[in-house]
């Protein structure tokens, strides 16, 4: 791979530098900081991308739960059971209340 860099982005890079002229040392200094640069700013996307990812499949397994739930409570509100108790739940309701629903 060539260490030269496009000012395009198409591939095409810059003749290279002569090494006599002068700030051409400067130059190459900060192209070798600036390419760190990118690579540990790659590595960190890589990371949380990964984070990410592993937040929306608990955010997935979450609401599968949450829905899981709301189904167990909708089937056992509308049982048989739950219809026949209704008056013994409200008694006992006013009753801790001291009568106040």
């Amino acid at each position: 791979m060539s260490s030269r860099i496009s000012p395009t982005g198409d591939g095409a890079s810059l003749a290279p530098a002569t090494l006599d002229a002068p700030g051409a040392a400067e130059l190459q200094n900060e192209l070798r900081e600036l390419r760190l640069e990118v690579a540990a700013l790659r590595t960190q996307l890589a990371r949380r991308s990964a984070e990410a990812e592993s937040h929306r499949r608990r955010l997935v397994a979450a609401r599968n739960e949450a829905e899981r739930y709301a189904s167990q409570l909708r089937a056992l509100r509308s049982s048989t059971s739950w219809s026949i108790t209704r008056p013994l739940r409200m008694r006992r309701r006013k009753a801790l209340n001291n009568g106040w629903t």
